[in-house]
């Protein structure tokens, strides 16, 4: 795994962790690194790096790598948020609503 990938995993963990205890300030710093690797991927045309995660053994990791990867065609991104809908708490209300807002159009890539 590159660098970048390993620092995406690294934030996605730290803001899943940061959300279920309620730490606002920690969970937006992570957003933070989690966007700015999106946007440099995103850049250099090296998103769908991002689907490798799909699989990652924390739930957190595969809930941002498949909102980020979204529109991306033969992704996968709506199966894995669905998987992860059916989760009890928070990760599963936020893979829900980023569905919802996915499908309404209100998310863009």
């Amino acid at each position: 795994m590159n660098s970048e990938l390993e620092r995406f995993v690294a934030a996605c963990v730290a803001r899943g962790e940061s959300e279920e205890e309620g730490n606002s300030k920690k969970a937006t710093k992570q957003y933070k690194i989690i966007d700015s690797i999106f946007l440099k991927l995103k850049e250099t045309n090296r998103l769908e790096e991002l689907q490798t995660l799909y699989d990652h053994e924390d739930l957190y990791v595969r809930l941002y790598a498949a909102s980020r990867t979204l529109g991306l065609p033969n992704s996968g991104a709506e199966e894995v948020l669905t998987m992860l809908s059916s989760h009890r708490g928070l990760l599963g209300f936020n893979a829900e609503m980023t569905l919802s807002e996915w499908r309404k159009g209100n998310l863009k890539r």
